[in-house]
C-alpha cells in the first residue's frame, strides 16, 4: 500500500511539474510534503511505511552506479574541464562546511545544531558513518540533509539562471555539491553533462567533506 500510494504520488507531482515548473512544484519536496501530510493524517506508522518501501530504497544503488555510466560517456567533455570541476566542488564543500555552522551560530543555534549543519551537503549514506566519528547527532543530520537536497534542487536553477549561470558544468558541479542526490536527480533535466558533473561532485564532495570535516569543526570550536 506504501509503495504504491508513494508511487502515486510522486507521478501526480511530476505531472504537475511538467505543466507548472518552477521552484514551488518540485517533484520531490511536493511528494515529500504530501507524503507526510498524508501519513500523519491516516496515522500510519512510520516503521511500517520504511518496510513496506524497501524496493525504492534498494534501486538507489543501481541508480547512483549507472551515474557512472553516464560520467563515462562524458567523459572527454570533463577531462578538459577538470581544474573548474575541482575548484568548485572544493568552494561548495569548504563553504557548507565553515559557513553554514557560523552563519548558524550567528542566528542563536548551539554547537549540536550548528555541526549537524556542516554536513547539510553530503549524503545521508556518507553522513550515517561519519556523524558519529565526528560527534555529529545523525538523527538530526539526516533530515537537514533532505531538506538541503530539496530546496537545493528546487531553487538551485532558479537561481542559476538570475544569476546569469549558463553553463552545465557549473549547474552540474553546484547542484551535485551542494545538494546531492536530490540535486543531482535536478541536473539531470539540464542535459547529459551537468548530470555527469552532479554525480561525480555527490561523490567526491563526501570523500572532501570526510577529510576537511575534522580540522575544521576543531577550527570552529565545533571538535
Amino acid at each position: 500500500m506504501a509503495l504504491v500510494a508513494t508511487t502515486l504520488v510522486y507521478l501526480l507531482a511530476a505531472r504537475l511539474y511538467r505543466r507548472w515548473p518552477g521552484p514551488l512544484t518540485n517533484p520531490v519536496g511536493l511528494t515529500v510534503l504530501a507524503l507526510i501530510l498524508l501519513l500523519k493524517g491516516v496515522g500510519y506508522p512510520l516503521e511500517r511505511y520504511q518496510t513496506e518501501t524497501w524496493p525504492l530504497v534498494t534501486l538507489l544503488k543501481p541508480a547512483v552506479v549507472a551515474l557512472g555510466w553516464v560520467a563515462w560517456r562524458e567523459r572527454a567533455r570533463l577531462a578538459g574541464r577538470l581544474l573548474p570541476f575541482g575548484l568548485g566542488l572544493f568552494a561548495g564543500s569548504a563553504a557548507s562546511l565553515v559557513l553554514t555552522p557560523l552563519l548558524a551560530r550567528a542566528l542563536g543555534a548551539g554547537p549540536e545544531l550548528q555541526k549537524a549543519l556542516a554536513l547539510k551537503s553530503v549524503t545521508s549514506a556518507v553522513t550515517v558513518d561519519l556523524a558519529p566519528r565526528l560527534g555529529v547527532n545523525a538523527e538530526l543530520a539526516v533530515p537537514l540533509i533532505i531538506a538541503a537536497g530539496i530546496l537545493g534542487a528546487a531553487l538551485g536553477p532558479w537561481w542559476f539562471d538570475r544569476l546569469g549561470v549558463r553553463d552545465p558544468l557549473a549547474r552540474g558541479t553546484a547542484l551535485g555539491t551542494a545538494s546531492h542526490g536530490i540535486g543531482t536527480a535536478r541536473a539531470a533535466e539540464e542535459g547529459a553533462l551537468a548530470l555527469a558533473a552532479a554525480g561525480l561532485a555527490m561523490a567526491a564532495a563526501g570523500l572532501v567533506t570526510a577529510l576537511l570535516a575534522p580540522p575544521v569543526l576543531r577550527l570552529l570550536g565545533l571538535g
